[in-house]
């Protein structure tokens, strides 16, 4: 067993987890238990802040707590502890690591504890002193839910600074068709994908802007496929795929295919194992829209996507995943309205795991345009 520390909306790394390892359950709002033998991959989940494996599933004696970790014989330790759940305060983040400090100083250890204010380690920090990373660097995840607990092993830690240079030192950008995080770009492409990656999957992308989303399937050592109706972006998007294969990062971008179409109109190239894209936003709001404005936008943005859907349809085959980021958008009472997709059936596709109003919102405080995570498969 396995603990995913989620990001700030939870339930769309629960999502993920489950598309990408199968088995994921909430243990508590954002700490979900995952299933799995494989090992959870951190630079691969842009919806989970920390992963670490489970040692103990009820309370263990510090001495225990030492034998279990598999420290090396020699060297000073690093030791940071984080608190998740009921017990959650910084109190008893520091006293369970005194209490760990004091039995490997018994032992004749050199041990250096993080302090903390808080009840979890920053992510900052934990990534700072390389928690998790070397032997001699461990993270202990106490996690207390209602009737059960969980000591866990940090494993790994979520690298913004790697996100942060995807998303700001690359050359090409755009706001005006809007800023997808690197984060949520690959959350696109694992809902879609699942587990089942590999060199040989094609990843198409049909309003693929500056090459975001085919940036996240290049790292993931698949191939991407990018179309944009507006040549200015497929340039942008060759220019940012070539940055980012020319920084040493390991990249399959010999394997990118990038065309200028409309993506209710183009024909595709076969064959295409997934699609994952963030589809037309419309245009940006600073403020909540009238609603007549707001009508005008939705039949807009539901035009292209209807079209879009009709138009891949007979190029894809049946079992094909769609994860795709469509608009919605907030009203005044702080609700937001959706695209309607009761046209989804007719035209061959179902909602994976859910209803169409079980989508995943993605938006930050008072931003006015959100994203909407639907999810499809082609039947």
């Amino acid at each position: 067993m396995q603990i995913a520390i989620l990001g700030r909306q939870p339930e769309i790394g629960l999502a993920e987890l489950r598309a990408v390892y199968g088995h994921a359950e909430l243990v508590l709002p954002q700490v979900a238990l995952v299933k799995t033998e494989k090992t959870l991959d951190i630079d691969r989940l842009g919806g989970t802040r920390k992963t670490a494996r489970v040692i103990a599933t009820k309370e263990m004696k510090p001495a225990d707590v030492i034998k279990a970790l598999g420290l090396p014989a020699e060297g000073k330790i690093t030791l940071g502890v984080s608190v998740c759940g009921v017990k959650a305060t910084a109190k008893t983040a520091n006293v369970l690591g005194m209490n760990l400090k004091k039995e490997l100083v018994r032992a004749g250890r050199s041990v250096r504890l993080l302090p903390s204010k808080e009840a979890e380690v920053s992510d900052a920090a934990s990534l700072h002193n390389r928690l998790g990373a070397v032997p001699a660097k461990k993270e202990l995840i106490y996690v207390y839910s209602e009737g059960r607990q969980f000591l866990a092993e940090l494993t790994g830690v979520q690298n913004l600074n790697a996100y942060a240079a995807r998303d700001q030192e690359r050359p090409k950008r755009d706001a005006r068709v809007g800023m997808l995080p690197p984060k949520l770009a690959q959350v696109l492409v694992n809902l879609a994908v699942g587990s089942d990656m590999g060199a040989g999957k094609v990843v198409l992308d049909p309003f693929c802007g500056t090459g975001v989303v085919l940036q996240e399937v290049v790292l993931m050592g698949m191939q991407a496929y990018g179309t944009d109706l507006e040549p200015r972006m497929i340039e942008y998007s060759k220019v940012n795929l070539e940055w980012l294969g020319g920084a040493g990062r390991r990249t399959g971008a010999s394997g990118t295919r990038l065309e200028v179409g409309d993506a209710t109109k183009h024909k595709w190239k076969t064959p295409i194992s997934a699609v994952a894209s963030e589809i037309y936003l419309g245009q940006p709001f600073s403020t909540v829209p009238s609603e007549e404005k707001l009508g005008d936008v939705k039949h807009v943005t539901g035009q292209i996507l209807r079209g879009f859907l009709k138009n891949i349809g007979g190029q894809i085959e049946a079992g094909t995943v769609l994860a795709l980021a469509c608009p919605a958008w907030r009203r005044a009472d702080g609700s937001f309205s959706r695209l309607p997709l009761d046209f989804l059936a007719n035209l061959g596709y179902t909602v994976v795991d859910g209803e169409p109003c079980s989508t995943l919102l993605y938006y930050r405080e008072k931003q006015i345009v959100a994203r909407d995570i639907i999810v499809l498969r082609k039947v």
